[in-house]
């Protein structure tokens, strides 16, 4: 009888539970007046520049990843600003969120979050110059617009004279599995 619980246990462990965005229900807060988000959750964790957990209302931690950007790898310059960056917009607060239908090859939801203020987080992160505009999955004009601002103002990374993009960088390093880990 224990070898059969513990078994049981132990394939609770090893199989992978998929999250929808139908699957996170979270409240949006009273102090908030949009209606125009999926649902909200309070970040709880920033992992890097494009990736952070947030709390649903049943208390279930949540990976998500933003929308139409890339941010630098641990271990390229700008990593950590990037990082600091994210976690001054939205750590600690309830953000609204916008979710695609289907979660990427990491589990993770990919999704638009907007601060208490409501400004689109992706936008912020790419004005700043904290991230890149991820072309490969986003065919936004305006995100691309914003980069090209950044670029032409040299703000954050744009200081540097030959940034490496994250998608190169984890090419260069074999770290394709590198957010795997998240």
């Amino acid at each position: 009888m224990k070898k059969l619980i513990l078994l049981c246990l132990l394939s609770l462990l090893i199989i992978p539970i998929r999250i929808t965005a139908s699957s996170v229900v979270s409240e949006k807060p009273a102090s908030t007046t949009n209606n125009s988000f999926d649902y909200y959750v309070r970040v709880v964790k920033i992992v890097d520049g494009d990736t952070f957990f947030g709390l649903t209302n049943d208390r279930r931690e949540v990976h998500f990843r933003l929308q139409g950007i890339d941010a630098p790898e641990k271990g390229q310059p700008f990593s950590g600003k990037s990082k600091e960056k994210l976690a001054e917009l939205i750590a600690g607060k309830y953000v609204g969120i916008k979710a695609q239908q289907k979660p990427d090859r990491y589990g993770r939801l990919i999704v638009w979050a907007y601060t208490p203020e409501g400004k689109d987080v992706s936008a912020e992160m790419l004005k700043t110059g904290f991230s890149w505009h991820f072309r490969k999955y986003d065919n936004s004009a305006f995100y691309s617009q914003l980069e090209t601002e950044a670029r032409k103002n040299r703000s954050g990374l744009w200081t540097e004279a030959n940034p490496i993009e994250p998608w190169n960088f984890r090419k260069e390093h074999n770290t394709n599995n590198s957010k795997k880990n998240y």
